[in-house]
């Protein structure tokens, strides 16, 4: 049954991706996402990919802090794993005050109120991707067996310059010159050991992580994991379906792919962002699916470094990039 759902999928794929349209002039769009990147005060990378064609992009070679949108790829990771009958989207798991996070973590506060959350792999993913909750995709990762996991569906799948090394924890902590301690699970002990730090130590450590390999992604690496996602080739047919449509609800930062997507278009996507230290914001990224009213899609990766603008302008920037990207759909 499973292979004849598949092939059905498969089919369907192929005859709307026969109807649908595409990028046209590619060399046009890339000169306005050139123009979009040269505009801004930071390192601007951007791919864009339909169905068929190759990969339009602006600095795609270039590598990019992941932030959160490592967890539209650890929830594939677990997706995976369901496909693989490691995993089941209804298995239970139990969220107790050790197992929690850092920042972002609307979880935490279901814990604090009654020592525990109880929930499932499936409310885990749609926490991480759509509230963007840290602690749902640490215990993600931490069910899938370590970051090292996620990289390994990565590797399996053929999905290169993509990287996932840290948990979200860890890789917070380290950008501010904390190691992870167990200590910080508890909220206020982290928020007293963040003051705690040196404005010199903290200088150098997102110094350190504005240069890290690490966690990061180039935008090339980035859509080549998306286009493998819409065109059914990361996971299952149902669990592509269920992916795309968990994308679809995100919640945070709806001024940046979703504000430049033109009317009629949906959105399937992840954003990621990283704090802002000496005036620096050194990640403002808006991952996705584009899927035109015709029903042809157009993977795109959006990715703001080391930049000086305000919050505003670094979504404008991405906002944009969708802009010309839906604007070149014939």
């Amino acid at each position: 049954m499973i292979r004849v759902l598949g092939l059905v999928f498969t089919f369907i794929l192929a005859a709307n991706t026969a109807e649908a349209g595409g990028l046209s002039d590619p060399e046009g769009l890339r000169a306005k996402l050139q123009a979009i990147a040269s505009r801004h005060p930071g390192r601007v990378g951007v791919c864009a990919q339909d169905e068929r064609s190759a990969p339009i992009c602006v600095n795609g070679d270039q590598r990019f802090s992941l932030q959160s949108v490592m967890k539209a790829i650890t929830a594939a990771a677990a997706l995976d794993a369901v496909d693989r009958n490691a995993m089941k989207l209804e298995e239970p798991i139990t969220v107790r005050r050790k197992d929690l996070s850092v920042y972002a973590q609307p979880i935490a506060e279901m814990v604090a109120k009654h020592g525990q959350f109880d929930t499932t792999i499936g409310d885990l993913i749609r926490r991480a991707v759509v509230q963007s909750d840290n602690a749902a995709v640490d215990n993600l990762v931490a069910r899938l067996g370590g970051p090292e996991a996620v990289q390994a569906f990565l590797n399996r799948k053929g999905i290169t310059n993509l990287r996932i090394d840290r948990d979200e924890r860890h890789l917070q902590a380290e950008t501010i010159g904390l190691a992870w301690k167990a200590e910080y699970a508890d909220p206020k002990r982290f928020a007293e050991a963040r003051q705690g730090v040196p404005k010199q130590a903290r200088d150098a450590a997102y110094e350190a992580y504005r240069k890290d390999e690490r966690d990061t992604a180039t935008p090339k690496g980035m859509t080549s994991f998306l286009h493998a996602l819409m065109t059914g080739r990361l996971l299952s047919p149902t669990s592509t379906r269920h992916l795309l449509d968990v994308m679809t609800q995100t919640a945070t930062f709806p001024d940046r792919l979703r504000a430049g997507a033109a009317p009629g278009w949906t959105v399937a996507h992840k954003t990621g962002s990283s704090g802002t230290w000496n005036g620096i914001a050194a990640a403002t990224n808006d991952v996705g699916i584009l899927t035109a009213p015709d029903g042809g899609k157009v993977a795109i990766a959006a990715f703001v470094a080391d930049s000086k603008a305000p919050s505003k302008d670094r979504a404008a920037a991405i906002a944009a990039a969708a802009r010309a990207v839906t604007a070149s759909y014939r």
